[in-house]
């Protein structure tokens, strides 16, 4: 791994890799969904969208053209701690891709059809999310778990906000999220170092400095339990039960990934073989522990048929008390370490994967060390880590959504 910062002081990741000629760039910034409010939910999801669409210098048609021309892949991504564009392509053509992507950085256009395009798509998606029984609850509990900081609404925003963004706040939302101050690039692939650090240099030093990133601050306190039932329009029953746990920073954070895969993150895990193999209660079983920058949660969600509800509350609770109450076996440990470990290299395969996760553990503040470093963490953790933690979390205030079916 090379670490190098352009003179203008943007920072640069690069992992070089052996194999196939491809590479994938990324220019990565953390202003995202963490950085909205209420007012302009869906602003980063729509900023970057559309600067993949065209620029002062090429047209859609010609963008398109250039980027078609050297077989690479050009796309947006946002989430709720970072936001950004990449391209990937063979190593031989990455001095134009650095360039293209740089024109789309330095020069988006935002033109107004194609902003009402991305805004009338983004309304249609949120439409479409209360078609889901899953997304309608995730939803829900967001909305309780999170008050009205940042976190509580999807990645596309809030409908309501959505339709009182303007162009020129796009093109200010811009100007803070993808100036010098705060982008970082990330690149991984079969490239030699020294054309890497040329063509960002000759692209990217051009980048003007602007106003640096401001974390918010979360103040999220749950002091009571809180439960809501909503009557849905869906043939099945849902439950979703929360608990607030540690960030990505938190001292907990690895320990509770090792949980949450022992707990429900796999066929063999605890939720998913007593309450769907031996009682058949429920269509679908799994936990969410979503790796978040500031305040997060450990979640279980369940489908199933109104009748079970009760019972699978009951049985959840049972299964979470008997789980921070005695110690996991070190056979159930090691088994679980290493499916850990399977799903970890596997999901870091592709150029495009490994640029990814250099660049997120260094805007969400853990150091791309932390990635490279992760499997050596999940070593460490022992049974009595997981106990002292459990006990923590599960006895802790929670949030529920249970969805009741129509009649």
């Amino acid at each position: 791994m090379e670490n190098f910062t352009l003179e203008n002081g943007v920072n640069v990741l690069f992992d070089k890799t052996n194999g196939s000629k491809v590479v994938s760039l990324r220019v990565l910034s953390p202003v995202s969904v963490i950085s909205e409010s209420l007012n302009n939910a869906g602003i980063s999801s729509l900023t970057s969208k559309l600067m993949t669409y065209s620029t002062k210098n090429r047209s859609g048609a010609i963008l398109a053209r250039d980027v078609g021309n050297i077989g690479a892949d050009l796309s947006s991504d946002t989430a709720y701690d970072m936001a950004g564009l990449s391209m990937s392509c063979l190593s031989e053509y990455f001095d134009k891709a650095v360039e293209l992507l740089s024109d789309i950085i330095l020069n988006p256009i935002f033109d107004e059809r194609e902003f009402k395009f991305e805004k009338e798509s983004a309304i249609a998606a949120l439409s479409s999310r209360k078609d889901s029984i899953g997304a309608t609850a995730l939803d829900e509990f967001a909305k309780l778990f999170y008050c009205d900081f940042s976190y509580s609404f999807p990645v596309i925003g809030r409908k309501e906000s959505i339709l009182k963004i303007l162009r020129k706040d796009l093109i200010n939302w811009y100007k803070y999220s993808y100036n010098a101050s705060n982008i970082l690039i990330s690149v991984s692939g079969n490239i030699h170092y020294s054309v890497i650090k040329e063509s960002l240099r000759e692209y990217f030093s051009v980048t003007v400095v602007g106003d640096k990133f401001k974390e918010p601050v979360f103040n999220i306190s749950h002091t009571k339990n809180i439960k809501k039932e909503i009557n849905g329009k869906f043939s099945q029953a849902y439950i979703f039960v929360g608990f607030p746990c540690a960030s990505v920073s938190g001292k907990d954070f690895v320990t509770i990934k090792v949980i949450s895969t022992v707990l429900g993150s796999r066929m063999t895990s605890r939720l998913f073989v007593e309450l769907r193999e031996k009682l058949g209660l429920a269509y679908e079983v799994s936990v969410i522990y979503p790796s978040r920058k500031k305040d997060s949660y450990f979640a279980v969600y369940i489908g199933l048929d109104k009748k079970n509800i009760n019972l699978t509350l009951k049985k959840i609770n049972e299964i979470l008390k008997d789980f921070y109450s005695v110690k996991i076996s070190e056979q159930e440990l090691k088994d679980v370490k290493s499916y850990i470990k399977g799903i970890y290299l596997l999901d870091r395969q592709t150029v495009s994967k490994k640029s990814y996760y250099n660049g997120w553990c260094e805007i969400v503040g853990q150091g791309y060390k932390h990635d490279i470093e992760y499997l050596s963490y999940i070593e460490k953790v022992t049974a009595q880590d997981i106990l002292d933690v459990a006990s923590k979390i599960f006895t802790g205030k929670y949030v529920s959504v249970v969805i009741n079916p129509k009649e």
